[in-house]
């Protein structure tokens, strides 16, 4: 869709730019110049304001283009981010080597809280690609922290977070705002719902 813009554009341009040409090698030899002339400014005013409208299609189609690869490049970064992770959470040795702990940690709990720690990248990068609105992310970061679980990973991890996207662009900084408001709302409405394990929810017939 973008370059068939670009192409339109560029298109229009080279038909403005040729015109005159084209009707100086069609014109009869009898032709009256000065009224064509006169013509001609007015043919001027109308080709700048066709031009500018074919310049903003370019600079739309390249600005288009950019968020574009913005995007794929952010996606094959969280891809590899993911396969990294997925290769830690499945050996407990290769576990140790993944921002190990700063404080004593049971490993299942260490295991949970990079899943976690996932989730809100998940919610991260569909923020930044415009997925998620300032409102729609609220909403799922209030039924993120419902869990003990991720409150406790972001108590935990909180501050790197904080230092990294502080230093990030603006839709970073909001996003993490937007996660510390909700957690601190989160922790003022109570203590976190008890879950049942899965091997204690009773058979099913």
């Amino acid at each position: 869709m973008a370059l068939a813009y670009a192409l339109l554009a560029l298109g229009l341009l080279g038909l403005i730019v040729s015109t005159p040409f084209t009707l100086v090698a069609l014109a009869p030899a009898n032709t009256d110049w000065g009224k064509l002339s006169d013509i001609s400014q007015t043919y001027g005013a109308v080709s700048v304001v066709l031009s500018a409208i074919a310049l903003v299609g370019v600079a739309l189609s390249l600005l288009y283009q950019v968020q574009q690869t913005r995007t794929s490049h952010e996606q094959a970064i969280r891809d590899s981010h993911l396969q990294l992770a997925t290769l830690a959470l499945s050996d407990p040795d290769l576990l140790l080597a993944w921002s190990p702990p700063d404080t004593p940690v049971a490993l299942k709990r260490h295991r949970q809280h990079l899943v976690t720690s996932l989730a809100l990248g998940e919610l991260l990068h569909r923020f930044r690609i415009g997925h998620l609105s300032v409102e729609k992310l609220a909403v799922k970061l209030d039924g993120h922290f419902r869990g003990e679980v991720a409150r406790e990973q972001w108590q935990r991890e909180g501050p790197g977070w904080r230092r990294t996207m502080g230093t990030g662009d603006r839709r970073d900084r909001v996003f993490v705002r937007l996660v510390e408001e909700r957690y601190h709302a989160a922790v003022a409405a109570g203590p976190a719902p008890a879950l049942l394990e899965f091997q204690d929810w009773p058979d099913r017939a």
